[in-house]
């Protein structure tokens, strides 16, 4: 069978490699990657190198020079929306360039991407797999782990969502109210393989290592910061951050958001400020417990059995699972005091409660052969 994934950004990748490793280690799968915006996803990314080591991988490049130094000009002028409506789409790939992609036709054909048509590179696709009659996957490129507000996206729904075979969605039990899905459609929506427990063991031995000479003895929590924006008090999050390194023998950890998050302000000497080159993985792994306010990442440290804090009083995102409730913090005081108990006791959620979490999340089956399953469902065109 032939699985033909379009990827676009770093975010999408994260969200969709498991599945490409996965269909890759197929007897007689031939997977291919197409890369539709080089400039913001990069061949050297590990996931990449990863996935390309298998022989039954191909890896595609789009090349979109025009449409960014389009998008650059416009931008520069303050008139992104000229280049947005009217010149996004004439510089696309067209439905010619996927045309062009070498697969066999006589075999089953499965396009999967991540985002919707008014993605251009999206749109194209879809033509192409419309007139192949190819089967079409959407895989939601994000992760959304809390409360959605009741405003609806637009984007999300636009007609075209109900053009797919089926779906891949994180926190399905949510997120699926925020999409038009037609009714007879919602029984195709599968789980997120993302929080697998075998795509977490993978994850753990292909992610890049940076010595960075922590000292093994202090505590260390880690902030894992998320893009400020209106949604988070940076003035709460920055006192957080100080208030956590007086306490004693502690070694602090700030990773900004991996996506050109400004991070220039005045910290303790025990308080280390990482950049993108060090990977969340490795941080997780060496922490003591993983403090976040809008960030998925806390599902990774679930995963790993590491303690885990929500700043709730810095921001008005809210866990959309109850489950780990013990973990969030109403004030500095109360974050202070839960950072001592971690460092008292260690874990501070119930093996029951990370269970509830992570089949919220993930599905039932996260610990098992996830995989497997949402591929063959794939192969086999499974709607049930």
């Amino acid at each position: 069978m032939n699985f033909v994934f379009i990827v676009e950004r770093y975010n999408d990748l994260d969200m969709i490699s498991p599945i490409v490793w996965k269909c890759s280690t197929y007897k007689n799968s031939n997977v291919v990657i197409v890369n539709a915006w080089p400039k913001y996803l990069s061949s050297s990314d590990y996931r990449i190198i990863f996935l390309r080591k298998n022989s039954s991988v191909k890896y595609i490049e789009i090349n979109q020079t025009l449409n960014d130094i389009s998008k650059y000009i416009f931008s520069r002028l303050r008139l992104k929306w000229i280049h947005r409506q009217y010149l996004n789409s004439l510089f696309a790939p067209s439905q010619k360039y996927f045309d062009r992609i070498s697969i066999d036709r006589s075999i089953p054909t499965l396009v999967m991407v991540s985002y919707t048509s008014t993605h251009a590179a999206v749109k194209s696709a879809m033509i192409w797999a419309e007139k192949n009659k190819f089967i079409k996957g959407f895989h939601e490129h994000g992760i959304h782990p809390f409360v959605y507000s009741s405003k609806k996206d637009p984007i999300h729904n636009e007609t075209t969502i109900n053009s797919f075979d089926f779906y891949i969605l994180n926190n399905k039990h949510s997120f699926k109210n925020n999409f038009n899905f037609s009714d007879n459609l919602v029984k195709k929506i599968y789980s997120s393989a993302r929080f697998s427990k075998e795509w977490s063991n993978k994850l753990s031995k292909i992610c890049p290592k940076i010595e960075l000479n922590l000292d093994k003895k202090k505590f260390r929590p880690v902030f894992m910061l998320s893009k400020w924006h209106n949604k988070d008090d940076k003035k709460l999050i920055l006192a957080a951050i100080r208030s956590a390194s007086l306490i004693k023998d502690v070694e602090v950890i700030v990773k900004p958001h991996t996506r050109g998050m400004k991070f220039d302000f005045s910290m303790p000497s025990n308080v280390l400020v990482v950049d993108e080159n060090v990977h969340s993985r490795q941080l997780i792994e060496e922490s003591s417990v993983v403090i976040f306010t809008r960030s998925s990442i806390f599902l990774d440290a679930v995963l790993l059995d590491k303690p885990v804090i929500h700043l709730s009083y810095t921001t008005s995102a809210e866990l959309a699972s109850k489950s780990l409730n013990a973990c969030r913090a109403f004030s500095q005081k109360d974050f202070i005091s839960k950072l001592a108990m971690v460092k008292i006791n260690g874990r501070n959620y119930s093996s029951t409660d990370r269970k509830i979490c992570l089949d919220y999340y993930a599905g039932s089956n996260h610990d098992g052969n996830i995989l497997d399953d949402i591929v063959n469902k794939l192969k086999k065109g499974n709607s049930n």
